[in-house]
């Protein structure tokens, strides 16, 4: 490269001759040049390496921003098949980096290859614009277990759009590497959840749509209810397989279905909601009552289901137990009746920072419905009783969604739209998971007047939801 060609007059764009030079070779080039041309090369030479311009460029009624971290390829390359399944469902797709934290010597020392420069990366100012896509798939690549720092920071980049909630009812999905087998291709998508969540994005799980495929047990593979994935294996030398590129493709021809539910008129017939719930004390009966009041108050109807007990009289006689409501069990013999409803609020006490064991019991009477896939698409979401502050107001509801993934419904979570969730003038339950009470250690305090108010603002959202996505 010489100093003439650095120029960005006559011959040779100076980006252009620099795209193969060594760092050693443009650092001479610029040593040797004039300084009225040396800015303008620099400024050329950053503009290559910066890359086009981050900016929308999809069009249409429904578009779908994917974005993603990838140091050796893997997780770019599921992003290009993710890419080409959802211009097969009819949505427009931009894609996105996001920008490197790691410095270019640390990256060359791991012996990352240079980032693909037709994909543009987000800056704060393309960031700021992401209400104006209408779904997001993110890729995420793991480190221990969870996502790595590069998205983490993007994430962090996005508190405008937490403080707005402007991104808040939009579908998102998740597809994810690892380097070995089970370290992270399930809890790498389940941590990312809590960022989803606070934005009040719906979650879209992959479920079982790919069928056989994933429950082979022939050959190592990718892929989970949560999403498509691929092994790097530990130096990073295995690439994404014909199989996990399949599901990766599928996984975003799935989501596009899904994005243009939230794009059309809310259906003409009546919608129906079923709340199952389990509820000892009472706790979680009251706040499904109210949750029923708000959601029927949006024209759409509500059956409620308690589920079955499991506990003998005289143990809940012993526990100071009242008697039950007279709401329907739901159990084995009648599970069909769910598939009448467009969307399904589940109640879930909890027990150790999870769901109760008559929780657990109802969802495992559904492998019938699971194996079916009948439950695929439903619009589902949580509500939660705990006995005493942070003792699994969150916990509980993520530790029941693996129900809904495996089921392939989409999670509802009530986001932070309501202002009494950021409440600091009294204890209170509710989060951007769902609704919440305390009922104390004894059983005592009931369900309050603020609690009661987040419980009904999750019904009418959740009604608003299924009225626009029932299909």
């Amino acid at each position: 490269v010489s100093a003439c060609d650095m120029g960005s007059g006559s011959s040779v764009d100076a980006a252009e001759a620099a795209k193969n030079a060594t760092d050693e070779d443009i650092q001479k080039a610029l040593d040797n040049m004039p300084e009225e041309k040396k800015a303008k090369a620099v400024a050329a030479l950053a503009s290559k390496k910066a890359g086009p311009k981050a900016e929308k460029k999809a069009s249409g009624d429904q578009t779908v921003a994917i974005i993603y971290y990838s140091m050796y390829g893997h997780v770019e390359g599921m992003a290009q098949e993710i890419k080409k399944g959802l211009e097969k469902g009819g949505v427009s797709v931009d894609m996105f980096q996001v920008p490197e934290t790691l410095p270019d010597d640390i990256l060359k020392m791991m012996g990352a290859p240079p980032k693909n420069p037709d994909v543009p990366t987000l800056d704060m100012e393309m960031v700021t614009k992401l209400h104006e896509y209408d779904g997001f798939m993110f890729g995420i690549p793991t480190r221990f277990g969870m996502m790595c720092a590069q998205m983490k920071a993007f994430f962090d980049m996005t508190g405008g759009h937490w403080m707005k909630q402007s991104l808040a009812g939009k579908p998102a999905g998740t597809f994810v590497s690892t380097a070995t087998q089970n370290g992270g291709q399930e809890l790498t998508h389940m941590q990312t959840l809590s960022c989803l969540v606070h934005h009040g994005l719906m979650y879209v799980p992959f479920g079982y749509q790919g069928g056989g495929p994933m429950f082979s047990v022939d050959e190592i593979h990718g892929a989970s209810p949560w999403g498509a994935s691929t092994l790097a294996a530990g130096d990073g030398s295995r690439k994404p397989s014909e199989m996990e590129l399949q599901m990766a493709n599928l996984q975003g021809e799935k989501f596009a279905d899904a994005v243009k539910r939230t794009k059309t008129a809310e259906v003409s017939r009546k919608c129906k909601v079923g709340l199952v719930y389990y509820s000892t004390y009472g706790h979680i009966k009251k706040m499904a009552d109210e949750i029923a009041k708000a959601v029927e108050a949006e024209g759409v109807e509500v059956v409620k289901y308690q589920v079955k007990e499991t506990l003998d009289e005289g143990v809940l006689t012993a526990m100071g137990a009242p008697p039950k409501s007279e709401d329907k069990v739901i159990e084995h013999a009648n599970l069909e009746e769910l598939l009448a409803c467009d969307g399904i609020m589940v109640g879930v006490p909890t027990r150790f920072g999870q769901p109760a064991s008559q929780i657990k019991s109802f969802w495992d009477s559904t492998g019938g419905l699971w194996q079916a896939a009948k439950m695929v698409g439903k619009l589902g979401a949580s509500f939660v009783s705990t006995g005493t502050p942070q003792g699994g107001q969150e916990t509980t509801h993520f530790t029941h969604l693996p129900n809904f993934v495996h089921h392939g419904m989409i999670y509802v979570p009530l986001g932070s739209a309501d202002p009494s969730l950021l409440s600091m003038d009294e204890l209170h339950g509710g989060s951007p998971w769902g609704a919440s009470t305390y009922a104390g250690a004894t059983g005592t305090r009931q369900p309050s007047e603020i609690e009661l108010k987040i419980a009904a603002v999750q019904g009418k959202t959740f009604a608003a939801k299924v009225k626009l996505m029932a299909v």
